[in-house]
This record gives structure tokens, C-alpha cells and sequence, in this order.
């Protein structure tokens, strides 16, 4: 099958209507007047869920927004992995009456609406026993009777239903881990505050108590509170003390200087019997407080990785012939030169192998940017990085070992960046921290020249440390970040790295790539009504011949299909041959369909174009010209983020420039900002030389690999594949391109937000730092004035 390219620019949508899809919720913009799916995945899903008699699964999702759905079968070597962990886990079992067991880990398990319908889809298997979801961790544990339940076919079920599952590791459900660390210390230090608390309050009542009864009190609230700061606090210590070995200052030094100087000074109220001076309620609440804020911010942060995590394709293993032509999947890294590997349909090649078919074609965008597949002969070397695009598998020798190759530096990179710019030092931090200790030297100092004594003096050092402690925007802050990261997963827009927001703040360059990331992975159809002139017979025969085809132009076609009229009410399973460069071809009940190139599909053509054609026994019956189109709303979006000053320039690996400049000239981009045929060191070179700490890179390919690393920001559409989407600082679903410009004005708005915050923290401790130095702050005081300011600048967070 071909596609010459026209000379017409991309396709870009005709309207700038927004409507929801009714599937997953995201936006998208409709290409005609009755589209209410954002991608054909998401229709098949939808049809698929009605026909089940599983609507209800509509009523539980609510409001909630899901990832579209993919319109694909189960990756052949996924297929094959999951059948060796379901063999091991039914052979494996000591007790043979006993049920198998196996975890899995499933991509968009998100929510209560989501176990509900995976729940009813394996209770439709015969052998099914028990299932159980948790969707903090994005994994489904099984038990079954081996021998009755088809684990496969449950399996190819959720993939058809937008859940596709892979073997949850150990490592997986290890990492990222940190909250959970947290939220152990959290309730611990939570139990002991409250008994703080209460053992400290009949003091505060001004309650009639003995001495002896005074004295057991004070002892359990210093107990209470010793064994609350080694426990919350002591997380805080570690981090300032890492921090101060880095000569780095952040939002821990603060908290750990209030805690200690709260703590001393309280031994000290409770060794001379001064009660202004006992603070150890404020010791155990504060450190509940800090904590809790810092677990909320880690916790939607970490759920947005594992989502992604258990979405993402992990490239580990590929499938090795032996002499005998029996096939064995490896992992890659045991990979040697001369080995004879197996390609499946849609697969990659992990290393530069020479192909020993007569002839296929490969996608080559993942490493390059073209669009179009190229085809090869035999003898040929295919590069690593490559995916099979013919319809069936195909056989290479591996000139390479995988182990130090490019590609296994590439799939192994990726850092977590949990805790982002809580590490970081914040440029206010420094004199903030300094003022304080300053102001409190100082009001010391002034009490004692004025003749007050060592403990009154004390007392107000050791109130101002406490009382200007962080404690507003240690729990505003990781809010803040919370109820922003919900609202952007709600438009699509998953945060991978919370230390972006510091990096978004510079940006002043947008670089794109353009295949897949300014135009849509696949292609449409340049004339899209060809389809609804098509007869029946017609439409059923190219369903037929796209449907398991991975050529841009079959992908397109079946796209549109299924957009505009569903799945088909029995699909065919007559075969398909395919004759590489050209085409495909079927007998359906004595009738031959060819779909491909015009010359090769249609008898004695006269048409001057060659473009892909249907013929019915060698009489052409349509023709498909395709282009490639942009992205939903990428037109107004950049023009949009031109006239607030942003600079936009596309850096293409695409080897066509006139095609590149074809799509700049759509967009609006200006022709000296646009550059094409580079290499992934090539714009890495350029990003690096005009002021990379101020670009924000978004790509979703191979080749950008060293660009990511070299702009100051990077994003990726949704790919599916771990390599890409790790090394992303953002990653975004959909057909749409509404997610940089929404996550530029997002990042503006929560500096405003910022800003507020730290005003309004700014004027609490100018208040309550005066009371201190005019004496009037007490332990029953600080307890009131501390969790107050905590609530409006929470509130004030909320409202973003």
C-alpha cells in the first residue's frame, strides 16, 4: 500500500466548536456535524459497554474524566508475556485443588466506575473466582480455576474495553513509595498530637488541677511531644540537614528550626517550672501539620505516575528463533550479534538488524520524524527503533548486542523527580530564614538592655522562632499543588515532575516536534464524505482490509470508519494478503478487493494521482487522498501563544522540508523558525544554543530524546511508550492541542496564587511577631493564631 503525498497543506479542523467526548469526557473538536466520540477507541469502548447491557458504569463515572481509549489489539509480544505468567502461576501452585493467582497491572483504572465494570467483565468467564482492584496502585489481582477460566480472552477483553493489562513486578508496586512511607509517620504523629493536645488543654481552661496532677500532666504532653518530633520530625531534620550540606535552603530548614527551638524551649519551661514557655502541644501539632501537607503533596502526584506507569508499554523483550525455528521471547539485554529475531506487526526492532524477508516496510518516526513507511528488501539493514509496518511478522539478524546500545540508554532513562522544588531553594527562603533569626536576636537583646530577665527574654526569642515558623504555607502550598494537579488531569494534562512549575516560570521558547506532536499520529482523509458514498459491500470490505493493518493509510481509513459508523455487526475473518510497496487484497464471497496504490488496485488507470484506491475486481470504487492533519485547535492555540510573546519554532526530524514548511505555514510559524532532516544531537545543539533554560520542548519520539534533556521543560503527547513519556516533565491525552497553552496560563495563575500566599504569611508574622516583642505571645495564643493563619491561606489555595 502507498500514498503519494499532495501538495496541499495539513488538514486542520474547520471549526473551532469544543465538545466532550461522551466516553471519556476530554475535549476535542468535531470534524462533522454528528462526531460526539474524541477518537474511534472511544466509540468502540462506548458500543461495547451499551451493547454489554454495562451503562451503569456511565452513572458511576459521573463527571470524571478518563483517558481515551485506544483502538488497537494487545501488542504480540504482551500477548506472549502475560501467557507465560499465567502458565507459571497455574503450574507453580503446591496445592493442585488450589486457585491460580496473578497480579496485573492495568492501564486507566482510575476509579469506582472503572473496578465496577473490569468486576462484571470477569465474572462473565466461566472459572472465574474472585478479583481485586486497588486503583491507588493501577493493579487487579485474579484468582481462577486453571483448567475453566480463559485468562487470555479475560485479558483481550479489558484491552478491547480500555484497559489494557500487564504483569505487575514486584519493583512496580515498590516505587514510587514515598507517601506511603509518610502516611505511616503521619497517623502516628497524628495519635500523639491529640494526646498532646488533650493532656495540655485543662491548662489552657484554666482548670483546677493538684500539683502532682499538673506535674503528670506536663509529663505525658512532653512524652507525648518527644516522641511526636522523633517520629514527624525527624523527616523534616534529615531533609535540612541534606539541604545545608548542599548550602541550599528550602521550606524544611524553617520547619526543622521552629520545631527544635519549640522543643528546647519547652525543656526548658518544664526543667524551671516556667509555663509561658511550654510549647510541646505546638511541637506535636505542627509536626502533624507539616507532614500532612507534605503527604498531600506527594500523594496526586504519585497517582498520576502510577496511572501513567500502568498505561506505558515497558520495551523489555522481543522474541528469538532458534535453529530449529522454535520461537523463544528474551529479555533484550540478552540480545547477542547474529541473533535471528522475530518482529510482530506494530513491534520494534531493539537493535540495527538485517532483514531475510523478500521485502517490508517500517515506521521510522519514532526515530526520525517520517511520517511515511519505508519499505526494505532483504539483505538490508533495518535501524534499531524501527516498527514493523507490514501485516505479518517478519525475521532479522541482529548485527548488534542490545547491552550499551543507544536504545537501551534511552529505555533505561527516566528519573522520578517526586518531591520536584520541596528540594529546591526558594530565593525568598534565605532572607525570610535570616530576618527571623535576626528580628528574634534582636528582640532578645532589647528585652535583656532593658533590664527584663534571662527567662522573659528567652521566652520571646524562642516565640518569635516558633510563632514565624511556615506552618501557613507548609499546608497551603502542597494544597495548592493538589487541587492543581486534579483540575489539569481533569483536561488531560498529567504532571510528571513537580519541580516543572519553578522551570515554566522562565519559558519564553516553544519548540515542537511536528510528526505526532503538532499533527496527529495518524493520518485523515483529506476528503472524509468519500466513506458515506461508499455501498455496503464496499465498507465492508475495507473494514476488512484495515482493520489489523498498520500502514498510515489503512490506520486512517479505519479511524474514520469506526468515527463515523461504529464496529461492524460481524467482522470478517477471510485472509489478507499483502504485497509490500503496494498493497492489500481479499476474496470476499467471490468478489477480489484491492486497497493500495491506483496503478497496482485498479485495471487500466488513467488517473494522473496514486493515491490509495478500493477496487472491486480490479474497478476502482474509491479514492483516498490522505493528509496529514493537525492537531484539534493547534492553530488558534499558537497564534494565541504568539501574541503573549512567546517564540515558536518547530524542530522536525522529518527528512521532507517542503512538508515540514507545509505545516509551519498552517500553523502560522514563521519559515526562519522552522528546521527540519535533524538529528536528535541537532536539537539538542540548537535548544542548547538559544537560551535552553528558557524552552519548553514538547516531542513524542526517539530522536528527541537529547532535546528533552537540553530544554529547560519537556512534554509529550500520551504514546504509551515508558521510554518517552518517563524523560517528560508533563504528559498530555487526546487529539487536541489545548494542553500547552492551558498548562502556560495554569502556571501563571498559581503564581498569582503564590504570591497571595506568601503576602498574606508575610503579614501574619509581621503581627505575630510584633506580639512577641511586645511580650503578649504565649503557648494558649500561639495555638490560636498559628492554626488560623493555617486556614485562610488553605482556603485561599482552594480557590485555584
Amino acid at each position: 500500500m502507498s500514498e503519494t503525498l499532495t501538495a496541499d497543506p495539513p488538514r486542520i479542523a474547520e471549526t473551532d466548536e469544543i465538545r466532550k467526548c461522551i466516553h471519556c469526557g476530554n475535549s476535542f473538536q468535531p470534524r462533522f456535524e454528528k462526531e460526539t466520540f474524541c477518537c474511534s477507541g472511544c466509540r468502540v469502548v462506548y458500543e461495547l459497554i451499551q451493547s454489554g447491557g454495562f451503562g451503569s458504569f456511565y452513572e458511576l463515572l459521573g463527571r470524571k474524566v478518563l483517558q481515551p481509549a485506544e483502538n488497537a489489539d494487545p501488542a504480540a509480544d504482551q500477548i506472549a508475556e502475560l501467557e507465560e505468567a499465567i502458565m507459571e502461576a497455574e503450574n507453580s501452585r503446591t496445592d493442585q485443588s488450589a486457585p491460580a493467582k496473578l497480579k496485573l497491572r492495568i492501564g486507566n483504572l482510575s476509579c469506582t466506575a472503572c473496578v465496577w465494570l473490569i468486576d462484571h467483565l470477569f465474572r462473565q468467564h466461566r472459572g472465574a473466582l474472585k478479583n481485586s482492584a486497588d486503583t491507588a496502585r493501577s493493579t487487579l489481582t485474579l484468582w481462577w480455576n486453571p483448567g475453566e477460566f480463559d485468562a487470555i480472552a479475560f485479558v483481550k477483553d479489558l484491552h478491547q474495553y480500555g484497559y489494557p493489562a500487564s504483569i505487575a513486578s514486584d519493583l512496580d508496586d515498590d516505587a514510587p513509595q514515598e507517601s506511603r512511607a509518610l502516611l505511616t509517620r503521619l497517623g502516628v504523629t497524628a495519635g500523639l498530637a491529640m494526646n498532646t493536645m488533650v493532656f495540655t488543654l485543662p491548662s489552657y481552661l484554666g482548670m483546677e488541677t493538684t500539683d502532682d496532677l499538673a506535674r503528670l500532666f506536663s509529663m505525658v504532653a512532653f512524652a507525648s511531644a518527644t516522641i511526636a518530633l522523633a517520629v514527624g520530625g525527624s523527616y523534616f531534620f534529615q531533609r535540612a540537614v541534606s539541604a545545608l550540606k548542599m548550602r541550599s535552603l528550602h521550606m524544611d530548614v524553617p520547619i526543622s528550626l521552629g520545631l527544635i527551638a519549640a522543643y528546647i524551649g519547652s525543656l526548658g519551661g518544664l526543667a524551671f517550672g516556667i509555663e509561658k514557655m511550654l510549647y510541646f502541644d505546638f511541637v506535636a501539632m505542627f509536626a502533624f501539620l507539616m507532614l500532612g501537607g507534605r503527604w498531600l503533596h506527594l500523594r496526586l502526584l504519585e497517582r498520576n505516575r502510577r496511572q501513567l506507569w500502568a498505561r506505558e508499554r515497558d520495551l523489555s523483550a522481543t522474541f528469538r528463533l532458534d535453529a530449529e525455528g522454535k520461537r523463544e521471547r528474551i529479555p533484550l539485554k540478552k540480545i547477542e550479534v547474529g541473533d535471528r529475531l522475530e518482529i510482530a506487526p506494530g513491534a520494534m526492532i531493539p537493535v540495527n538488524a538485517e532483514l531475510q524477508d523478500v521485502s517490508a516496510r517500517f515506521h521510522l518516526d519514532w526515530i526520525n520524524g517520517e511520517p511515511e513507511p519505508v519499505p526494505y528488501r532483504a539483505g538490508q539493514t533495518i535501524p534499531a527503533g524501527a516498527k514493523n509496518g507490514s501485516i505479518g511478522r517478519v525475521e532479522a539478524i541482529s548485527q548488534s548486542a542490545f547491552t550499551g546500545s543507544f536504545l537501551e540508554q534511552l529505555l533505561g532513562s527516566g528519573s522520578a523527580d517526586i518531591s520536584g522544588d520541596e528540594a529546591k531553594a526558594h530565593p525568598i527562603l534565605k532572607y525570610y530564614l535570616s530576618t527571623v533569626i535576626l528580628v528574634a536576636i534582636a528582640g532578645a537583646t532589647g528585652w535583656m538592655v532593658r533590664g527584663n530577665g534571662i527567662a522573659d527574654s528567652l521566652q520571646v526569642f524562642i516565640s518569635i522562632l516558633v510563632v514565624s515558623c511556615p506552618c501557613a504555607l507548609g499546608l497551603a502550598l502542597p494544597l495548592l499543588n493538589e487541587m492543581l494537579l486534579s483540575k489539569l488531569k481533569h483536561e488531560g494534562i498529567f504532571i510528571r515532575k513537580n519541580s516543572i512549575w519553578k522551570r515554566l516560570k522562565l519559558i519564553r521558547i516553544l519548540a515542537f516536534d511536528k510528526t505526532g506532536t503538532l499533527t496527529e499520529p495518524v493520518k485523515r482523509l483529506s476528503d472524509p464524505e468519500a466513506l458515506e458514498s461508499l455501498d455496503e459491500s464496499a465498507l465492508s470490505a475495507l473494514r476488512h482490509l484495515t482493520a489489523t493493518n498498520h500502514h498510515p493509510a489503512a490506520k486512517a481509513l479505519h479511524e474514520e470508519i469506526i468515527s463515523r459508523f461504529g464496529l461492524p455487526l460481524e467482522p470478517l475473518s477471510a485472509p489478507i494478503e499483502e504485497v509490500p510497496g503496494n498493497g492489500v487484497a481479499s476474496t470476499l464471497e467471490g468478489v477480489t478487493w484491492k486497497l493500495g496504490r491506483r496503478d497496482w488496485a485498479c485495471d487500466n488507470s488513467n488517473s494522473k494521482d496514486n493515491h490509495c484506491s478500493l477496487s472491486r475486481d480490479g474497478v476502482a470504487v474509491a479514492s483516498f487522498p490522505l493528509t496529514e492533519a493537525i492537531r484539534d485547535g493547534a492553530a488558534q492555540q499558537l497564534r494565541r501563544l504568539a501574541a503573549q510573546g512567546y517564540r515558536l519554532m518547530i524542530l522536525s526530524g522529518d527528512p521532507d522540508t517542503a512538508r515540514v514548511q507545509f505545516t509551519a505555514k498552517a500553523l502560522g510559524i514563521a519559515p526562519e523558525r522552522v528546521f527540519s532532516n535533524l538529528s536528535p544531537e541537532d536539537k539538542a545543539e540548537m535548544i542548547q544554543s538559544d537560551a535552553a533554560d528558557s524552552t519548553l520542548f514538547v516531542g513524542d519520539g526517539g530522536n528527541d530524546s537529547l532535546a528533552f534533556a537540553a530544554a529547560a521543560a519537556s512534554g509529550t503527547p500520551a504514546t504509551g511508550i515508558r521510554a518517552i513519556e518517563s524523560q517528560a516533565d508533563f504528559v498530555f491525552t487526546g487529539r487536541g492541542f489545548h494542553a500547552i497553552s492551558h498548562l502556560l496560563d495554569q502556571t501563571k495563575r498559581r503564581n498569582r496564587f503564590v504570591a497571595i500566599l506568601f503576602a498574606t504569611a508575610l503579614t501574619y508574622n509581621i503581627c505575630a511577631i510584633g506580639l512577641c516583642l511586645a511580650g503578649l505571645m504565649n503557648p494558649l495564643l500561639a495555638a490560636i493564631i498559628m492554626p488560623l493563619s493555617s486556614i485562610v491561606t488553605t482556603a485561599i489555595a482552594a480557590r485555584i
